[in-house]
């Protein structure tokens, strides 16, 4: 019996795909993992929250919306998917991007980035509720794994803790998380391109209403300009993007095991340019973090048909062709 020769390029295809939207889904959680030194930064030099979320949205938002409008990929838009990802995906993710900022300036970019990361927990339960997905136990034991490294990083540190903060952290968790698995629908319908200009331009309208209504400054310092381009050029492109093409192709579970790389980042970059500092603890829990993330592929990796299973099908097949 020969072997179909499209039959191979469709599962090259497909594998190099799927690899891909790992890329990404790294890519979003470096990205997301510098966020909060920024944020800092700038907060340091008198820009407010919700200038920054409002000016750096503005920034990707062009950015990503002319990028799609250049390729052709704002054509022929169902449009539930545009209404929901402009009118609640946006908002959603706008609400849990200020309380994650208020988390970090309330207790340290070390603290915030690490607690804000239980976020998987309730993707997994919004996944069971919104769509009945199972999770497979290989899965779960790695993102076990990867809370149980979470809790050791956030063990200890030099930065202050707020009951406040962390608060405001885990309230950015449950914002996150309702975020990915509403995405995760309307994402396959339009593309990863798309969906993050549409989600880019619901938060920052939102959070430009809540800033304007509370009479914000908006004059920035060299510093502060600094801090919001590069948030608005790199960090939110590359962040919302990455996610989207992951959540599209891998699902809003695994993606959401992959941003737990964030904390790492997140807690380096702070010990580098906010010092920070980490203590041998957190170092294992890091460990314990990356290597639970590099099993991931492996967990996740479809399983092969048995023979009989294809047989089986192909029966199935001939004998509804023969009806």
């Amino acid at each position: 019996m020969t072997r179909d020769p499209g039959a191979g390029r469709l599962a090259r295809s497909g594998e190099a795909r799927r690899a891909g939207a790992w890329v990404g889904g790294v890519a979003s959680a470096v990205a997301y993992g510098l966020s909060p030194t920024i944020t800092a930064v700038a907060y340091a030099h008198g820009v407010s929250l919700l200038v920054q979320a409002t000016l750096s949205g503005g920034v990707s938002g062009v950015l990503i919306l002319g990028f799609a409008a250049a390729t052709g990929r704002l054509r022929e838009l169902p449009l539930p998917a545009v209404l929901g990802l402009t009118l609640l995906c946006g908002p959603i993710f706008g609400l849990q991007m200020l309380a994650y900022q208020a988390a970090i300036t309330a207790t340290g970019a070390q603290v915030a980035v690490v607690l804000v990361h239980i976020y998987p927990v309730f993707v997994l339960l919004l996944v069971w509720l919104l769509y009945r997905q199972r999770i497979g136990i290989p899965v779960a034991i790695l993102g076990g794994a990867m809370m149980a490294g979470i809790a050791l990083v956030a063990g200890s540190g030099s930065s202050a803790f707020s009951a406040a903060g962390a608060a405001m952290a885990v309230l950015s968790a449950a914002g996150y998380a309702l975020y990915l698995a509403l995405g995760e629908r309307w994402v396959r319908q339009v593309g990863a391109v798309a969906a993050s200009g549409l989600v880019t331009v619901g938060t920052t309208v939102s959070i430009m209403t809540l800033a304007l209504a509370t009479d914000q400054d908006f004059a920035l310092t060299a510093d502060g300009w600094r801090s919001v381009v590069l948030q608005g050029l790199v960090v939110i492109p590359i962040g919302i993007s990455g996610a989207f093409y992951a959540v599209r192709r891998l699902g809003s579970v695994r993606m959401s095991l992959i941003g737990l790389l964030e904390p790492i980042v997140g807690v380096v970059v702070a010990a580098c340019v906010l010092s920070e500092q980490l203590e041998p603890i957190q170092w294992v829990g890091v460990t314990v973090i990356l290597a639970a993330c590099g099993l991931l592929p492996w967990a996740t990796r479809p399983k092969p048909s048995r023979p009989r299973d294809r047989c089986s099908a192909a029966a199935r097949s001939s004998a509804r062709s023969s009806l």
